[in-house]
């Protein structure tokens, strides 16, 4: 897939093709780039001309230069799946915008926050003058030469929060949200790469450093507080009567509420069920139970939430990752929940499975689906119990195999009683980095039409992997690349009642997980089309999708988190997390636009 994305004056929407097929995969998408750093010595983010001198100490990007032979300038470019994004820069606009903090006392043969397009036509840093003055220089490229322009920049101290844009003749410089300047340069000759670092032109004692808190490149301006973005589904009509609002908002007490799933009740209610993170933190491994939601009215309203599952004898840190599925037996209440838990039995953490008897109200003991015996981890998504028209159940699983994670499907043919553990999908020859990062991930099953089961996987290999069992989930065939291009966020695939066809929803994105697209396949996962938004907003990520059909209608909660420093509510560590709700006619899936 190429990395180079065009910055032009949009005039139609390239990426809705029709039919989307591996071939097209990712046509017209923007490769933005989004990052606050946040995983301590986490190198995929992009690539460092110097891991020696470069470091990421979490939630920061520290980069060295000590004036030395060889040493005298450092960069970080933002990346995707091993290759460096790279803009063509025509008849667009690309916004950048950095924040950043001198790391030492200054000294004037540095060059602080030296930030250039690689080729290009402008470079620029940040450097001392004399005590207590500062002053940008910005180099241009001018018929053939180059010059040097200068604006004052009041003190290096603190945090400094810098704006770009970008157009093919013009560089607009804003410093601390005021306009420093515009200048003119010749154009770009080709596609460029962005590269972020520090330099020193002189060796001295000690490095020059500079400090990224973050990065931001986009075809839209950086979303301070106050923008207005779109949000929710496109399309949507007065006789859809949509559904679109929360099953739980965050708060800086709770600040992620995630990985949810909805099940009609026997009265007709909806029960939500999902992790909330409510000790002030919201990392995978912070504290965390298992909360429950009703409502009365199809999603338009919810009760307070009840704490349905806390930890227990055996659990390891958190229980989380729940999905929701009614048994066989036709008798009021039979319901099952399986989620991410550990009992006295299992040697490593695992997914077990809990029945109700009353609609939810209580929860008996758990039992294990994953092997207990086994040393490592076992987890599911959400919403990944699936029954197949056998009866068999399936959950769509991964194990951590000495860090690399391999699906399969562990299954059921005793209603939940009992289950066993396939066999893991076989090696589908990624690079041995991506192996190392991600693998093969998340995935999520259907049964197809011809009785066929379909998983799906998220990679850091350009979207998702797909990969068919012919044997309702004991053996799978070898994961291929998909036509379901994007970043490395889990996806969902369902059946659509009374039909052969499939839905999937995931992140149709090359620079974050967003636009969140939902797509129709007739051909077993093959191609797609009906390519819709549910979600717009470029500044927000979405993934974790549950799905869960209703009558004529589609019910869906999803994560919803800002991609961006300034979290529009406030500031949470990662990040605050909404389970966000939606409701459309089943026919909305299949509207054209």
């Amino acid at each position: 897939m190429d990395n180079v994305s065009v910055i032009q004056r949009e005039t139609s929407a390239a990426w809705r093709v029709d039919p989307l097929t591996v071939e097209n995969a990712g046509t017209g998408l923007m490769r933005h780039f989004t990052c606050l750093f946040t995983i301590p010595n986490y190198w995929p983010y992009g690539y460092v001309s110097s891991r020696e001198l470069c470091s990421l100490p979490g939630k920061a990007l520290r980069v060295s230069a000590t004036g030395q032979p060889g040493e005298t300038h450092h960069f970080f470019s933002p990346a995707l799946n091993e290759q460096v994004n790279r803009y063509r820069i025509l008849d667009g606009k690309l916004f950048v915008a950095w924040q950043f903090r001198v790391s030492d006392g200054g000294n004037s043969d540095s060059q602080y926050s030296y930030v250039r397009p690689d080729p290009g036509p402008w470079e620029l840093w940040l450097s001392p003058v004399n005590p207590g003055r500062w002053a940008w220089t910005i180099r241009l490229k001018q018929d053939g030469g180059w010059i040097e322009e200068n604006i004052d920049q009041p003190s290096g101290a603190g945090e400094i929060d810098v704006q770009l844009i970008l157009s093919a003749r013009e560089l607009i410089v804003q410093v601390n949200g005021q306009q420093q300047g515009r200048f003119t340069h010749d154009a770009y000759e080709d596609a460029v790469s962005l590269q972020f670092g520090c330099g020193r032109r002189a060796p001295t004692e000690s490095p020059a450093v500079t400090t990224y808190r973050d990065l931001y490149v986009h075809t839209q301006p950086y979303p301070y507080p106050g923008v207005e973005y779109p949000d929710g589904p496109e399309d949507i009509q007065p006789e859809d009567d949509a559904i679109v609002g929360y099953v739980h908002q965050a708060t800086p007490q709770a600040p992620r509420a995630s990985e949810g799933d909805i099940l009609p009740l026997a009265d007709g209610r909806l029960l939500a069920v999902y992790s909330l993170y409510d000790s002030g933190t919201g990392w995978d491994e912070s504290p965390a139970r298992l909360a429950g939601r009703i409502s009365a009215d199809g999603g338009r309203s919810w009760s307070e939430p009840a704490m349905l599952i806390r930890p227990e004898e055996g659990s390891q840190g958190n229980v989380m990752s729940v999905s929701l599925l009614r048994g066989l037996r036709q008798t009021p209440g039979d319901l099952m929940l399986a989620c991410f838990d550990k009992t006295p039995r299992m040697k490593a953490k695992g997914m077990v499975l809990r029945r109700s008897h009353d609609e939810g109200n209580t929860w008996g003991p758990r039992v294990e689906i994953t092997p207990p015996d086994s040393e490592n981890v076992h987890v599911a998504n959400n919403a990944c119990l699936t029954r197949l028209s056998t009866g068999r159940i399936v959950l769509a699983t991964r194990e951590y195999v000495e860090g690399i994670r391999w699906p399969y499907a562990c299954y059921s043919d005793d209603d939940g009683r009992t289950w066993i553990a396939g066999k893991h999908v076989p090696d589908a020859g990624l690079l041995e980095e991506q192996k190392k990062t991600q693998n093969l991930n998340e995935p999520s099953i259907c049964e197809l039409a011809d009785g066929r089961l379909l998983m799906t996987m998220r990679t850091t290999a350009g979207g998702q992997f797909f990969a068919w069992s012919s044997d309702r989930g004991e053996t799978w065939g070898t994961p291929v690349r998909s036509a379901l291009a994007g970043v490395c966020g889990p996806a969902i695939v369902r059946r659509v009642p009374d039909s052969d066809d499939i839905l999937t929803i995931w992140a149709y994105g090359l620079g974050g997980r967003t636009p969140l697209c939902s797509a129709i396949s007739s051909d077993g996962g093959v191609t797609w089309r009906h390519l819709k938004r549910l979600e717009q907003s470029p500044f927000h990520s979405y993934g974790y999708v549950s799905c869960t059909f209703v009558q004529d209608r589609v019910l869906l909660s999803y994560m919803h988190t800002p991609e961006v420093r300034t979290v529009f509510r406030f500031e949470a560590d990662p990040n605050y997390t909404d389970l966000r709700f939606v409701s459309l006619p089943s026919a909305w899936l299949y509207r054209n636009i």
